[in-house]
């Protein structure tokens, strides 16, 4: 049980961390879930909905009862999260490579690691690769132990 001391230790800690309160502040995080895009909701995207019907289609046929179709659809979500990440992360490595090779003919690149920044990039996308490999393992699972999620 939480002791009358940490619950006001908590209601003043709440009150220094109100996130940003300037305008410019509240502008960049703002735009922090849009700096790639994968943390946005696919299936407000028309053709991307499209393939994850079509592929939830194949995947559970086209008679399946509502609770199979549901898990056919999670799982379809989550191939075509799977294949945004490894396009971006493809992306990103071909920025390097290109980056690299330009920065290898100059001398002042022997020093530094032109691709040091892109190291953060390349872990982020990993955090949702293994998010979506996760989902679809754990819903591939529960369709052929025969439980419902």
């Amino acid at each position: 049980m939480t002791s009358d001391r940490q619950i006001a230790a908590n209601r003043r800690n709440s009150q220094r961390s109100t996130g940003p309160r300037t305008a410019a502040g509240k502008a960049r995080i703002r735009r922090n879930a849009l700096r790639h895009g994968l943390a946005a909701t696919i299936l407000k995207d028309p053709t991307i909905s499209a393939a994850v019907e079509r592929l939830a289609t194949v995947i559970c046929g086209k008679v399946a009862d509502p609770a199979k179709r549901e898990q056919a659809l999670s799982i379809a979500e989550s191939v075509v999260m799977l294949t945004r990440v490894r396009v971006a992360r493809l992306d990103l490595i071909e920025r390097m490579s290109a980056e690299g090779a330009a920065g290898s003919k100059s001398k002042s690149s022997q020093r530094e690691n032109p691709n040091h920044s892109y190291l953060t990039p390349l872990l982020r996308l990993g955090r949702y690769e293994r998010g979506a490999l996760l989902r679809r393992t754990q819903i591939a699972r529960a369709i052929f132990s025969g439980n419902s999620t």
